[in-house]
């Protein structure tokens, strides 16, 4: 097995939510839990030890670095523009919170959380569209250019200004885009899902590739899974599909690309985060990071979590990535780093997982550091220990030492044995400081050992989530429905649910809030939710919602 070395390059204390690195790799940006960003700067090839933090309105969701700017959008205010200080030197309200944002070459495309596109000026100056921009499912971006997909499965292409080119809705029912992206000069390449005109028929899963500045159709082939990322390497567009598959299809000697697709590699799951550098093919999938060289080499880093990120520098020498493992009860998995120009290690698969695998840090404490009056008194108040120095736990170590004594077996250097793996103990001497030292402990507290155990109880009380019965619903335009996704009959026994996330059948959270509305296609959809307390319990169910088209 092929690998790069790897290393942790920073642990996280909450779920990364976006990752972000300069063109040179000195400067790595990234997001955790409700909002916190930090940014992280290399000297001299060494990582400096201050990191620095800005706390955003909302969850964040979406960084970019650009020359010396940091633009970072959350869902509740819109975008902020921090210098390489994290200072603040602009913000932008975005009606609706913020979605995903791309970077043009001196603009900012925004889509909201209600699918609408703004344009904003690197300066902060919102710039009016005069064409209506919604719906919008997924959106790409290349030079001055930005692809948008809409729930209806039309395609346009917006050069800054106004829609440069549009690809009509195919199919009576309706479809919907899964991928979209840029494929050399003046191409598209375009995965869709249509749905099927007669109820058993399969839903029909097609590529597409369209010269825009042309309006012509180039390529229309049908797959047997999603089509879900691309990339183009020097000859070929490389594509990545939801069963694992990673194909091309090479470019002839005239330069246009040939009918045939060839597969490349198998992975097994999802493949994302596909890109091209110097030669080699990256991407993700599962819980690996993977790298396809020229010559069919194949090497892979293992990671903790579901790499949903990978940031590569301009020179390759920095390649950081970021992900989640799904399961709140674990702790936050690391953010990874290696270098794609370092050779090439060959080793076990078991190997793998060394890089981020936690160092044992025991403290061998012995039990009369533990128990010592300085150890105790850095723990409590001074009217704690003020309290304490009345009783007879202030007598404590000598207790513990009396205790002690009574297990010495004799004078003897070794102890004697009359059967063997017994030893002679003088019981009733042991019993008698037994005694001794139950009547002083009974008392010491305050508060009984009941209560104490009953505080316990009520602490760990766990939430119950309750995503609400599974959903049949009719489409009224037959296309798609507007489902309310209700989350308000949790219960939690002391009241103190905190948090609320929806998550889509992909594992991708779509809002923080307990109640919301979202616009379904015709289809079957998985949600879950999940809900945490003020004591970090968290609790989880699912919902499953079908819509239908309305006879």
């Amino acid at each position: 097995m092929l690998t790069r070395d790897a290393t942790v390059a920073y642990r996280p204390e909450a779920r990364v939510s976006t990752l972000a690195i300069s063109k040179d790799g000195r400067i790595s940006v990234w997001s955790e839990g409700e909002g916190i960003v930090f940014l992280s700067k290399i000297r001299n090839d060494e990582l400096d030890d201050d990191l620095l933090f800005w706390k955003a309105d909302g969850r964040v969701t979406g960084t970019i670095i650009s020359n010396n700017s940091i633009f970072v959008l959350d869902e509740i205010f819109g975008i902020n523009c921090l210098n390489s200080q994290l200072e603040t030197v602009w913000k932008k309200e975005i009606e609706g919170g913020g979605f995903e944002f791309k970077e043009l070459k001196d603009k900012i495309a925004v889509v909201d959380s209600l699918g609408r596109l703004h344009i904003v000026t690197k300066q902060g100056d919102i710039i009016p569209i005069d064409e209506d921009y919604s719906s919008i499912s997924m959106m790409e971006a290349f030079s001055e250019n930005i692809i948008t997909a809409h729930e209806n499965g039309e395609v346009r292409l917006f050069d800054g200004t106004k829609t440069i080119w549009r690809r009509p809705q195919r199919g009576e029912i309706g479809e919907s885009i899964t991928h979209i992206g840029n494929v050399f000069v003046d191409k598209l390449v375009i995965g869709r899902e249509g749905y099927a005109l007669v109820p058993g028929d399969e839903e029909a899963l097609e590529i597409e590739i369209w010269d825009y500045s042309k309006n012509n159709l180039i390529l229309r082939k049908d797959i047997d899974s999603r089509l879900i990322s691309s990339t183009t390497s020097d000859r070929s567009l490389v594509l990545g599909f939801s069963n694992g598959e990673v194909s091309r299809i090479k470019l002839d000697s005239n330069g246009f690309l040939e009918k045939e697709m060839t597969s490349i590699t198998q992975s097994g799951y999802p493949v994302k985060n596909l890109q091209y550098y110097s030669n080699q093919i990256i991407f993700s999938s599962w819980f690996f990071v993977y790298g396809v060289l020229e010559n069919g080499d194949i090497w892979k880093v293992e990671h903790q979590g579901i790499p949903e990120f990978i940031q590569i520098s301009r020179n390759g020498d920095v390649c950081l990535f970021a992900g989640e493992d799904q399961n709140d009860w674990t702790s936050p998995e690391p953010i990874g780093r290696i270098s794609l120009n370092s050779d090439l290690i060959e080793i076990d698969d078991s190997e793998l997982t060394q890089w981020f695998s936690e160092q044992s840090n025991s403290n061998n404490e012995y039990s009369d550091d533990f128990y010592s009056q300085q150890v105790i008194s850095s723990h409590l108040s001074k009217d704690e220990i003020a309290e304490l120095s009345k009783s007879d736990f202030n007598n404590l170590e000598e207790s513990i030492d009396d205790l002690i004594g009574a297990l010495n077996f004799s004078n003897n250097n070794e102890p004697e044995s009359n059967i063997y793996g017994t030893l002679e103990i003088d019981s009733e001497e042991l019993l008698s400081q037994l005694d001794d030292e139950m009547e002083k402990a009974a008392m010491l507290p305050e508060q009984t050992i009941l209560d104490e155990l009953n505080s316990v109880v009520d602490e760990i009380q766990i939430p119950i989530a309750n995503a609400g019965d599974d959903l049949k619903i009719f489409s009224s335009d037959g296309n798609t429905a507007i489902v309310t996704l209700d989350a308000t009959s949790s219960f939690d026994p002391q009241g103190r649910i905190e948090k609320w996330s929806w998550l889509d059948g992909s594992g991708k959270e779509i809002s923080n809030l307990a109640k919301l509305n979202v616009r379904l296609n015709i289809g079957t959809f998985r949600f879950e939710l999940r809900i945490c307390d003020s004591d970090g319990n968290w609790s989880s169910d699912f919902l499953s919602v079908k819509v239908v088209k309305e006879v």
